[in-house]
């Protein structure tokens, strides 16, 4: 997928650049802010990745807090 930008100053071609066995490799290279000129798909994923980070951390403060509380429990 190409992107036409007549400011490619701020335009990372994410998805126009990565090589074929990229979908293979456990860390990919991914944008960890959004930039002006980036295609909703793009944008999405960013903000999908932020919100699942922050509900994996809540998730697993309150694991955290359930185990502290049955630890006092069977004292």
């Amino acid at each position: 997928m190409e992107i036409l930008s007549f400011n490619t100053n701020n335009v990372d071609n994410s998805y126009s650049n990565n090589d074929v066995l990229s979908v293979f490799k456990e860390i990919s290279k991914k944008n960890a802010s959004i930039q002006q000129g980036m295609s909703t798909k793009e944008i999405s994923e960013i903000v999908s990745d932020k919100l699942i980070t922050i509900v994996k951390a809540q998730f697993e403060a309150t694991k955290n807090k359930y185990e502290t509380k049955e630890k006092i429990k069977s004292i």
